[in-house]
């Protein structure tokens, strides 16, 4: 592949920390210029309080009057690390696992050490696809069969387009390749939690569960319950252009980091009646890494600043305090996970190229690509900008490179360990 030409993001793919300009806290400082010497600097309106410094010190944040220590907020940083261990462990096993038992399932079904293999004692990938499409074609064409008798209560001038739609809705599924159909899915899964954000009845549910908020106000079982959102937040966007941005990303990088992964590797490869378990276990690991970065980021060494900047009454208003508060925002979006294709894809295919969506007919190397949107992320994390969530595209980045190096290899060797068999030889 070398000739790829993949259609990107506008520099930089983004996992934003603004989940909508009237959802979540603005800065608040005033554009007004100041009646009298005084400088306007706004007020604080959720929880602030002042914590002793020998407190903060010392690592204990002991309640003031009309406090609760629940009131107070947590560092969060073992409990996330086990839950994304557990969660992305899990399932990058379970998938591992599926893909064994449906490919044993198909090896049974066309006949284990056939003669005509040619020394094969398993069915090749090429022969299981075309038995699984042939197997989809049939069960579509009986379905279209049974149609008229369910439908039959509706006018033919109703019945003739459900048809129609269902013939090429059912075509579309069976002629595309697998590297587009399982982005797409993903990309319809995000677009229905990006309706559910629409809805005004859910709105709380969403903030609760769909977005993800570093630190924690609460107990153990709040912390517990934060966990979750490290994963929801993943699939969350609450911006159409949010949406729209990523989306594209993902169709794009996507599909060429499904196509690496779905390669044989240098070493005997194994037999795969399906790619997707792969994908979406590359997809979910990479997701949680990359919230877990940036949720550790945070509580290692933004949450201790912000401590202190607030430990003492008369400094909770400062410039300083007020800042270091408004930058620490909840989180979504799957920016993260796509920085990780798209550094899988470029290190796997060093010669394609990359398009500015907005530039047409300019195209750069996807190296050049890749390694500005870095240099710029980098830079927004040393100088603190707060639009995006740099922490969590240099994350996701890093793990793209991490598993262009040695992913094809733990994939293997976990359906090696759920039992899967090589492609060895036959009789003959």
């Amino acid at each position: 592949m070398s000739n790829l030409f993949i259609t990107s993001l506008p520099l930089p793919i983004a996992r934003s920390t603004l989940a909508g300009p009237s959802r979540l806290p603005h800065r608040c400082f005033s554009n007004i210029p100041p009646v009298s010497g005084r400088q306007v600097l706004g007020r604080i309106t959720p929880k602030r309080i002042a914590v002793p410094r020998s407190a903060i010190e010392n690592g204990q944040y002991a309640a003031p009057a009309g406090y609760t220590n629940s009131s107070l907020p947590r560092r969060s940083i073992w409990r996330p690390i086990v839950f994304c261990g557990l969660l992305g462990g899990g399932g990058y096993a379970a998938a591992a696992l599926y893909t064994n038992n449906d490919t044993q399932k198909w090896g049974d079904k066309l006949g284990g050490s056939s003669w005509w293999r040619k020394g094969q004692s398993q069915p090749s990938d090429r022969e299981i696809h075309r038995a699984k499409q042939l197997e989809g074609a049939r069960s579509a064409q009986k379905t279209l069969n049974n149609l008229p008798n369910t439908l039959s209560f509706l006018p033919n001038f109703l019945l003739i387009p459900v048809l129609r739609t269902y013939v090429m809705a059912s075509e579309f599924y069976l002629n595309t390749p697998s590297a587009q159909l399982a982005p797409m899915g993903l990309i319809f899964v995000m677009g229905n939690v990006f309706v559910w954000w629409k809805l005004r009845r859910l709105e709380p549910f969403m903030r609760k569960w769909w977005l993800h908020r570093p630190i924690v106000f609460g107990t153990k079982r709040d912390e517990w319950r934060n966990c979750v959102t490290m994963f929801t937040s993943v699939l969350s966007h609450q911006s159409l252009p949010h949406l729209a941005f990523n989306s594209l990303a993902l169709f794009s990088f996507g599909s060429a980091a499904y196509s690496y992964i779905s390669s044989s590797p240098s070493f005997p490869a194994l037999s795969s009646s399906t790619h997707t378990p792969h994908f979406l276990a590359f997809l979910l690991t990479a997701g949680l890494f990359s919230s877990l970065g940036s949720h550790l980021w945070t509580n290692i060494f933004r949450y201790p600043a912000l401590m202190k900047a607030l430990s003492h009454p008369a400094r909770i208003s400062s410039p300083q305090a007020l800042m270091s508060h408004q930058g620490i925002l909840p989180s979504l979006g799957a920016s993260g996970a796509i920085y990780a294709a798209l550094t899988l894809t470029a290190c796997a295919y060093p010669d394609s190229s990359v398009g500015i969506i907005f530039i047409p007919f300019v195209s750069v190397p996807i190296g050049m690509g890749v390694a500005g949107m870095v240099t710029l992320d980098l830079i927004g994390l040393i100088r603190g900008w707060r639009l995006f969530d740099h922490v969590a595209h240099l994350s996701g980045a890093l793990f793209g490179f991490v598993y262009y190096r040695v992913g094809r290899e733990v994939w293997q060797w976990t359906r090696e360990k759920f039992g899967a068999e090589h492609k060895g030889s036959g009789l003959f």
